[in-house]
């Protein structure tokens, strides 16, 4: 089973952490993509060096965007 890491900030952001750690290449925020559901707005996409998707980043209220045991998961950031 991969390992993923999930850490949440005190201001109510998130990050799932894919790459352990590894340098980010581009980042594509999804709060643009027309009619899509409200958490949209809060995730951000990142992106290595090879286009394999690296990390996602919510931006705020991840308790409004990620499911609550994998919140209960987390590590504070």
């Amino acid at each position: 089973m991969a390992e993923i890491g999930l850490t949440v900030s005190e201001d109510g952001g998130a990050l799932l952490d894919f790459s352990g750690g590894g340098e980010i290449r581009e980042s594509i925020a999804l709060d643009e993509v027309a009619d899509g559901p409200p958490a949209l707005e809060s995730i951000v996409l990142h992106f290595d060096f090879y286009g394999r998707l690296a990390r996602i980043e919510i931006t705020d209220s991840a308790t409004s965007v990620l499911p609550p045991g994998l919140l209960d998961q987390s590590r504070p950031g």
